[in-house]
Order: structure tokens, then C-alpha cells, then sequence
């Protein structure tokens, strides 16, 4: 079994703090995504992690930044 992914980078201004976004996009292989992109935040001290599928790369990445603002703030 094998996956073929296609990796989008998107960087994204969290506070004063800059970061990359690596979203994957499932080209090929085994539907076993929820959607064709996919987006994982690993977990930091005190915080989860959290993974997001969706639609397109940039509505990905923009829910990835979404999350990493809010996590910021608590």
C-alpha cells in the first residue's frame, strides 16, 4: 500500500510569531482521508494536537491558523 502526496506550504503570522503550515494533498492511494487535504498540528505543552481535513488547501491552512490564534490566546 502506498500514498502519494503533494505537500502546500502556507505561512501564517500567529501573534508575533511566524508559521509554516504544511498541508498534504492525497493524490493518490487509499481514500482514507475524510477529505483530500489535510492539515497536522502537533501537540505543544499544554495544548492538543488537532488535525483538519477539508475541500481545498487554503480553507485547510485557514482553519489550521484559526486554531493556532485561538490556542494562543487561552
Amino acid at each position: 500500500m502506498f500514498m502519494l502526496l503533494k505537500e502546500h506550504r502556507y505561512r501564517a503570522q500567529i501573534g508575533s510569531e511566524t508559521r509554516i503550515l504544511r498541508v498534504e494533498e492525497l493524490v493518490s492511494g487509499l481514500p482514507v482521508w475524510v477529505e483530500r487535504f489535510r492539515l497536522q498540528i502537533p501537540a505543544e505543552t499544554g495544548h492538543e494536537a488537532k488535525t483538519f481535513y477539508g475541500p481545498g488547501a487554503q480553507e485547510v491552512a485557514e482553519l489550521g491558523a484559526e486554531f493556532l490564534d485561538r490556542r494562543r490566546d487561552k
